[in-house]
Order: C-alpha cells, then structure tokens, then sequence
C-alpha cells in the first residue's frame, strides 16, 4: 500500500481531538473536531494495567484528571471513574478516558480518519504493539490508519507484526540516522516539529518521504506558509480557525 492512499482533505490533523475548544483525547474533543470540519483526528494511546487500550497523552494522570500517579499501573476499572473533563471547563465535567475501542467505533461510525500515535513504557513495546492491532484488527472498516511513534522500538515492533501498516516516523528534532531508520520501516510519513521546518529542509525532506507532516501549527500565517512550501498537512488544536483562514 502507497503513501498515497492518504488524501489530507483538508489538510490538517485535529491534535488529541479540537483540544482548542475541548478537553484532548476525550469523546467530546473528537465530536468537536469533526463539527469544526476536520476529517482526520490524532490521538495518543497506552497500556492499562489490565491491558486494555485508552486514549491519553501524558504517564501521569495529574494534568487532565481528578486522579494522580502513573496510568499505566491502573486498571481501566478504576481510570473509568476518572473525570478527565473538568480541568478544561466545567461544561466538561464527567467526560471521561475513552478506551480504544470507543474511538475505533466513533470513526468508524462517522467515517472519519485517525493518526494513532503509541506511547509504550520501556520493555513493553511487544504488549502494547500487539494490544493496539488487536483491536484495530476488530474495526477493518475505517479508514486506513496512520500509526506512528517517537519510539523506534515501538515502530521496530509494528513493522515485524505487520509489513502492511502504513507508519508515521515521529521525531522533535532529525535525528543523524533518521533516513536509514525511515527507509528500514518502510514508513510511510515524517511527522516532524514545525519548529525544524524551512523551506530549504522541506524540499531535502519531500525527497525522501512522499509525506510530510508538521506538528503542532495554530497560527494560520505559519500554516499558510508550510503548505505553500510544501507540508503535506499539520496537526492543530484548532482546526475551524485554520479552516477559516488558511484552508
């Protein structure tokens, strides 16, 4: 499969959801995206103790929960009970953790496509792989995903449990080895921070990678720019102000 059976149309990524206008990687974050006319969303996921997979970004449930300490030691028993609303707006209160499978079902209902990106404690890279494509394997209808990771590990893993998983190489700043990384898995995409982007990088980048995304761009003028030096699409917070101006 291609890197072109991605079509970004609109050409952006809705970050954890519209996380502008509502609390990220919750339900309520993916409604809003799609009201606000994204048809991609990007979100995290991770490991529960029990081994039940669940939409979150950080380790710690402190930021954006009632709870404390770690996720990864929870089942999802008790992270079900987390208020993961309330600290956005108290409009938001009582939304909650979503698991894997909810998402799956939303957009697979709404025909929506996703960027899912892995987040994997050392030493449980193979757990985590083989959890999250289990229940992709569950949901064959939507839209092909876009996996990716920071994690080479993780990204390792992928690629020896499928040859066909179209991946997305995550990185913060270009690592010296990343081309031979990037060709080894056969990804399909640089997710990159926009911070590193000029349009002298984008053209070496574009001659390696077909697609090249850019994260995270809530200034319509600098998404105006990346788009007309030739980013693929980029991951915002707020896509009805990017629609709005840019798009």
């Amino acid at each position: 499969m291609s890197a072109s059976v991605f079509r970004f149309r609109p050409p952006l990524l809705a970050h954890r959801g519209a996380s502008a206008s509502a609390p990220e990687n919750t339900l309520a974050a993916f409604k809003k995206a799609q009201e606000q006319g994204a048809r991609w969303l990007e979100f995290d996921v991770m490991l529960a103790a029990c081994g039940e997979v669940v939409v979150f970004h950080d380790e710690t449930l402190d930021r954006t929960t009632n709870g404390q300490g770690l996720l990864q030691v929870q089942p999802y028993s008790y992270l079900q009970t987390l208020d993961a609303g309330s600290w956005f707006d108290p409009r938001f209160a009582g939304e909650r953790i979503p698991r894997l499978s909810e998402v799956l079902a939303f957009l697979q209902e709404e025909r929506l496509s996703a960027n899912i990106e892995i987040k994997a404690l050392p030493g449980m890279e193979k757990e985590t792989v083989t959890h999250v494509l289990s229940q992709l394997e569950q949901y064959k209808t939507i839209p092909t995903p876009l996996i990716s990771s920071f994690s080479i590990p993780v990204l390792k893993e992928l690629r020896q449990q499928s040859a066909l998983l179209q991946l997305g190489f995550l990185m913060d700043d270009l690592a010296m080895d990343w081309e031979k990384t990037y060709r080894e898995l056969h990804c399909t995409s640089l997710n990159l921070n926009q911070n590193l982007l000029n349009p002298t990088l984008i053209q070496q980048l574009k001659a390696i990678s077909s697609l090249l995304l850019a994260y995270t761009v809530n200034d319509p003028a600098r998404a105006a720019d990346l788009f007309s030096w030739g980013v693929d699409a980029i991951f915002t917070d707020c896509p009805a102000k990017i629609l709005a101006t840019v798009v």
